[in-house]
């Protein structure tokens, strides 16, 4: 089963029993393509090209097995803290300076 016919089983059990079927469908179905295509930004994977600088502050989320966030932390980012081989389940999420 490709994605657009997931989206389309989901919206259809979903809305078995509405009274307004067909436009809650359509406008499921419209809101999940559209977050398909337009993915939140914010987290960042760790990769050679692609971490913060020394000193900033950051949010550190550790994804488990399941997708789910296992830990937060706040930190100054410290490359020897976060050392490469960069693992996948780690991302961070820059804190803006106040």
């Amino acid at each position: 089963m490709n994605r657009k016919e997931e989206i389309r089983k989901v919206a259809s059990e979903k809305y078995k029993d509405s009274d307004f079927r067909v436009p809650d469908m359509y406008c499921f179905i419209e809101g999940a393509e559209w977050a398909d295509a337009n993915p939140p930004k914010g987290w960042n994977k760790f990769s050679n090209d692609n971490i913060p600088k020394k000193g900033d502050l950051i949010a550190l989320a550790v994804i488990d097995d399941e997708m789910k966030v296992a830990s937060y932390e706040l930190m100054k980012f410290d490359p020897v803290v976060i050392a490469k081989p960069y693992r996948d389940n780690v991302l961070w999420y820059p804190i803006p300076q106040l």
